[in-house]
């Protein structure tokens, strides 16, 4: 699993279980004048990003979600929970502008949240 996945993940299961927003860049006004912009990606601004909300899908593989985005490339997530009780996250394929990202869960877990992340 790539690094920027794996971060996303972490951030994706901290928002859930926190049930905020997490930021990752400090504000504009808490930066000192002149030092531009303070992104984890190093001063380049991420692609805007629109995605429809998320479908259920149901199949012989088990439960998953369907993502649809426009703007940039993307992949899917999905937060999977199982019914035990354990929360992951799985992602799906690495789809185009207007494209479909489809996340599988395991066979007996269930869709509680999906989403995208550009790239």
């Amino acid at each position: 699993m790539r690094f920027r996945y794996r971060v996303a993940a972490v951030s994706a299961s901290l928002a859930l279980a926190g049930g905020g927003v997490m930021s990752l860049a400090a504000p504009a006004s808490a930066l000192p004048s002149g030092s531009g912009s303070a992104s984890a990606t190093g001063g380049a601004a991420a692609p805007a990003l629109s995605c429809d909300a998320w479908q259920y899908e149901r199949g012989t593989k088990g439960h998953g979600a369907s993502v649809k985005c426009y703007g940039s490339s993307f992949t899917g997530y999905a937060v999977c929970h199982q019914p035990d009780g354990h929360l992951y996250v799985r992602f799906g394929n690495r789809a185009r502008s207007g494209g479909t990202s489809l996340v599988w869960c395991d066979l007996n877990a269930e869709v509680i949240d999906a989403g995208a992340i550009p790239g």
